[in-house]
């Protein structure tokens, strides 16, 4: 997904409080941006970083150890699946 283009045409507009703002500004100051690029800034890497922790399934020691042993112990079939099998097979 590119999220660089060459124009920019869409805007996001965003209501705040005097206080917020001068907040937002003097921060924005000091990383010696303009307050549009350090606010976009700042919501391109919050946005990367929550779809980043979305995509990610943490697991405990024990349930990845349960999940591993899963994947390596393949299941008995079933009488009632070894008989789906066998009329697949004769067809």
């Amino acid at each position: 997904m590119a999220l660089r283009e060459t124009t920019k045409q869409d805007r996001i507009e965003l209501r705040v409080n005097q206080r917020q703002k001068a907040l937002i500004e003097e921060a924005a100051s000091l990383s010696g941006m303009s307050l549009s690029s350090y606010m976009l800034a700042k919501a391109l890497k919050s946005a990367r970083q929550e779809i980043q922790e979305a995509e990610i399934i943490r697991l405990s020691d024990r349930d990845r150890d349960l999940f591993l042993k899963a994947l390596d112990t393949a299941p008995k079939p079933s009488a009632r699946l070894k008989k789906a099998v066998k009329r697949f097979h004769d067809r």
